[in-house]
């Protein structure tokens, strides 16, 4: 009884979560633009564009081989760049390390070493203002699976970029070293300080946390979405204490 309450609330919310990302899918636009960091087999945009329209996709895959086989399935539907989305500090291209176990390819050898390491190529590297730039400086929501690279995009990305995005769901990671939960902590901080409420999907784990930026909601309504985000903030931790187990859709 209380999962299916759990879920009427959460749709009374306005949330939906797709391929284990959050996010308000009553605050998108109509049609929306998104961007999809680390794209692997292009299952969240696929599953998103089913259900709301989308006027502009940026999709970012660091692996060669699934950025090709993703520009022939949304050729057409998307501007897909093969490259790494990367801390503002890292320019050119960088060393992408892919994993035996391919959702573990990282920017970060040792990351992807902790499943075995199948080989290491250069991409081109781009910064988060790189993809802010490419769909005219306004994002409604950005969806970010990087494999730890999340740390540093979030850190190093200018306050201008920020405000220019509606909604970042972000999988972070902070099992392994170099990351650890004092780093996550450290940039739910940064993005408090720049105008974000954030949800805790997953509580009190990290891997589906979901920002959304309050200076991009029309004045009139910003108490009505903090509210939205205390009340689903109070259902994760409730569902959590109720089951110990975490959101599934």
């Amino acid at each position: 009884m209380f999962q299916r309450i759990f879920h009427c609330l959460l749709g009374w919310l306005g949330i939906r979560r797709l391929r284990e990302h959050s996010f308000f899918a009553t605050l998108l636009a109509r049609p929306a633009a998104v961007a999809d960091f680390g794209v692997h087999h292009g299952e969240f945009f696929a599953a998103l564009k089913c259900e709301h329209p989308v006027a502009r996709a940026l999709l970012i895959e660091a692996d060669p081989a699934l950025a090709e086989s993703l520009k022939q399935t949304f050729g057409d539907e998307a501007d897909v760049v093969h490259g790494a989305v990367v801390a503002e500090s890292k320019q050119g291209s960088v060393t992408f390390t892919r994993s035996i176990q391919p959702e573990s390819s990282s920017v970060f050898k040792e990351w992807s070493a902790a499943y075995g390491i199948a080989d290491q190529v250069t991409v081109p590297a781009l910064d988060f203002s790189d993809a802010v730039k490419r769909l005219g400086g306004r994002i409604d929501l950005i969806k970010m699976d990087v494999e730890g690279a999340e740390i540093g995009i979030l850190e190093s990305a200018s306050a201008s970029d920020l405000a220019g995005c509606g909604q970042l769901t972000v999988e972070f990671h902070d099992k392994r070293p170099p990351f650890t939960r004092r780093d996550v902590d450290r940039v739910c901080r940064r993005m408090r300080a720049e105008g974000y409420a954030i949800v805790m999907a997953n509580w009190p784990k990290v891997d589906d946390v979901l920002f959304v930026n309050l200076k991009s909601v029309p004045a009139a309504k910003r108490i009505a979405v903090r509210c939205r985000v205390v009340v689903a903030n109070a259902l994760f931790i409730m569902r959590r204490r109720i089951f110990e187990s975490g959101y599934s859709s």
